[in-house]
């Protein structure tokens, strides 16, 4: 089916014809005296051997056919040619000599008397089949034939308009007929070659379905005005001249002035856009965020109607996080989908929760939800995925959530809060949160960016150890931990301070704070800043890719030392043995009461491990607390490794969330090293424990811990058990 039929031009076939289309492929067109039904066939007599041929059947209107074979050549040379139409008698040759000039081919005789489905045939078979298998697309002269040859077919096309530009893509809509359902190709074409637009288009019903909205794109660096569109189906062909006068426009300025557009085209202008460049990222979130979505929700608020609302739709590369609320006493509701733009609905498996809603909102009692829809990235760079309620009377209603984040830090503190803490089970991490938050903390961490150093005072020249302090917000025990260092002489001589300030925005204060007291003790000291907020884990990493030492000591900056010589005994621990990869100090409450004297793992009654430290609120001066000896591990607040053994396990791992478990997490992984951890019962610090952390919301008000804890169990378990089997046999014989 063709829309319109363009000119005629006067040719004769009946004895074949041979011309040139490109450089280096050519045609063949003969017309048998009758209807060809089998396939033809075409031979070199003379031992000339083609590099490829491929033939199409073209119907006439008169009931003859024209076949049309495309050849390319292995080298130009003379050719003696015979070809035979299927019927007795029904054969033909020619001989050509293609080192001489041949004759360019006439698209407008080419099409001449041929019907409209021969014509759809012809383009579609030379723009899609021919173009790729001769390589075509690359020839201009292919490009001329080929606008010629579209203006022979349809000498008066339908307007589609590029629209905008996004980098250097195009964005072409135009109005199909509405049984133009699907589409098998599009191809530009124009003086720039022949390109085939991306796979992903939008071709939806509209204007009541009397026809159908089609948006394409496809990479230019030129202008397509003057160019064709061509789309093809089983439906038949359709030819489109492009109209260019609107194509500077931005993604923002066009949606503006076209807020009418049907859903299905926003989802695929945000899909389509969401995966490409930064700048088109940029665009699809500015679109959103300046034309949300009403937010929409079902019921009205009252004792005798249900409602539902979907409040969080957190969409990734992997799926959609939802979370939401409903009321529902009368088994109104039967299911709630996820719509993922491209007409498919993907059920929610809820996991329901008692809640109750606001004051201000009523305060009825309600069941609260939250569910993983898995998708892939098909909705990824969507801010407001769209639901579907599906009602017991067969009814389906639409539901929108509210624009959500999309900056890493707010997406994160989004999924966090998006089921109170002591819902947060492991079958509700498995099935819901575990995918997504892995995904969040991995962008998070990518967009840290990178940090910057500020000194003060000569560094040392060569020290054997490098302290490592993340500071967040809290500083009050600086000046203490500076003191201390400063007053004792074999760190003076061995160390050097390497402060991590996590609190970026915070700098001149740290800055000032940090100047003064170097030139109050003369300490040097080092002051790495990050580029924003990424938690513990990558600000000791931080710190540690600046440390000169042999030797890394993670400090949290709530520690200060008892008494000199601290630092010196954990490093001669790891000195005199080799098979110790890890060392920690005991740490003290303020009131003496011991806060750490080695780390083990214990489970609750459901079987979760758990970090635990030995002898925890026991008096400093208990005895099995004074010995030194090797446990499961040691807390991160004071720990002393080596750097190279830092370096080989990768560091801290990063997708713990904020600050928990990563200290177990790199003993466990440094045991994998074949070494052994020490606990030093000599040496005391005091550890005025978790300041910082509480000043992180992300941690205090959202799930973290519990993701952390079932994500260390989830790796280490089996390690676990066997370290407490063999701890639990040590202490025994201890005891004794």
């Amino acid at each position: 089916m063709l829309e319109a039929l363009g000119n005629q031009a006067e040719a004769s076939f009946d004895a074949p014809q041979f011309f040139q289309l490109t450089p280096d492929a050519f045609l063949v067109v003969w017309e048998p005296p009758h209807a060809v039904n089998a396939a033809p066939r075409l031979e070199e007599t003379s031992g000339q051997r083609f590099a490829s041929l491929a033939s199409v059947r073209l119907a006439r209107l008169d009931g003859r056919s024209r076949i049309v074979w495309c050849l390319a050549l292995k080298e130009k040379a003379r050719l003696d040619l015979k070809m035979n139409a299927g019927a007795i008698g029904s054969g033909a040759a020619l001989s050509v000599d293609t080192g001489q000039p041949v004759a360019s081919v006439d698209p407008y005789a080419l099409t001449q008397n041929l019907s409209q489905n021969a014509c759809a045939v012809l383009v579609t078979t030379m723009l899609n089949t021919w173009a790729s298998m001769f390589r075509l697309g690359r020839s201009r002269s292919f490009s001329g034939f080929a606008l010629e040859l579209l203006r022979s077919v349809n000498d008066s096309p339908p307007v589609a308009d590029c629209v905008a530009t996004v980098g250097q893509t195009r964005i072409f809509e135009t109005l199909l007929n509405s049984e133009c359902t699907d589409i098998a190709s599009v191809v530009l074409v124009g003086d720039f070659g022949i390109k085939r637009l991306s796979g992903d288009t939008c071709n939806v019903l509209h204007n009541n379905g009397k026809n159908r909205l089609f948006l394409g794109t496809a990479e230019s660096d030129r202008s397509p005005d003057g160019g064709f569109l061509v789309l093809s189906g089983p439906w038949g062909l359709a030819i489109r001249r492009v109209q260019a006068e609107n194509s500077a426009r931005s993604l923002g300025a066009w949606w503006a002035v076209n807020g009418r557009k049907l859903p299905d085209v926003r989802d695929f202008l945000i899909s389509r856009f969401g995966r490409e460049s930064q700048a088109s990222r940029a665009a699809v979130l500015d679109l959103q965020q300046a034309e949300p979505l009403p937010a929409k929700r079902h019921g009205t608020l009252s004792d005798a109607t249900p409602f539902c609302a979907i409040e969080t739709a957190l969409a990734g590369a992997s799926g959609v996080l939802a979370g939401g609320w409903l009321r529902d006493t009368g088994g109104s509701y039967v299911g709630l989908d996820l719509l993922t733009g491209t007409g498919d609905a993907v059920p929610l498996d809820l996991h329901q929760f008692d809640g109750v809603l606001p004051e201000a909102q009523g305060g009825y009692a309600i069941k609260r939800f939250v569910a993983f829809a898995e998708t892939g990235p098909a909705l990824q760079h969507h801010l407001q995925p769209r639901f579907e309620l599906k009602l017991a009377s067969g009814e389906r209603e639409l539901l929108v959530p509210p624009p959500q984040p999309h900056d890493p830090a707010g997406v994160r503190a989004k999924a966090l809060s998006v089921i109170p803490p002591r819902y947060a089970t492991d079958k509700v991490m498995e099935a819901c949160l575990s995918r997504p938050l892995a995904e969040m903390q991995e962008n998070f961490m990518k967009s840290v960016g990178k940090t910057s150093e500020l000194g003060f005072g000569d560094p040392a020249g060569n020290p054997t150890v490098s302290l490592v302090i993340p500071l967040y917000k809290v500083f009050e025990f600086i000046k203490a931990q500076l003191a201390a260092f400063a007053t004792d002489p074999w760190f003076c001589e061995n160390a050097e301070v390497i402060y991590v300030l996590d609190s970026p925005e915070q700098v001149t204060h740290v800055e000032d704070i940090l100047g003064g007291f170097h030139l109050l003790y003369g300490l040097p000291v080092r002051l790495v800043v990050m580029e924003r907020n990424g938690g513990y884990a990558l600000a000791c990493n931080a710190g540690a890719a600046q440390a000169r030492g042999r030797y890394l000591a993670m400090l949290n900056s709530d520690v200060v030392p008892v008494e000199a010589g601290w630092l010196e005994q954990l490093c001669a621990c790891l000195m005199m043995d080799e098979q110790v990869g890890a060392v920690g100090a005991k740490l003290l409450y303020a009131d003496n009461a011991i806060q750490h004297a080695g780390l083990k793992f214990i489970q609750d009654e459901k079987g979760r491990w758990f970090n635990h430290h030995y002898y925890k609120g026991f008096p400093r001066h208990f005895p099995l607390a004074g010995t030194s000896r090797e446990v499961p591990g040691v807390t991160g607040a004071c720990l002393i490794l080596a750097k190279d053994d830092f370096d080989a396990v990768g560091g801290f791992s990063t997708e713990y969330i904020v600050g928990d478990y990563e200290d177990s997490d790199l003993c466990l992984k440094i045991r994998k090293l074949n070494r052994k951890i020490y606990y030093l019962g000599d040496a005391e610090l005091y550890h005025f424990e978790r300041v910082s952390i509480k000043n992180n919301d992300d941690y205090t008000r959202g799930v973290a811990s519990q993701y952390n804890r079932w994500l260390h169990q989830t790796r280490w378990e089996g390690d676990m058990a066997a370290l407490m089997s063999a701890a639990t046999a040590r202490e025994g014989l201890l005891a004794s």
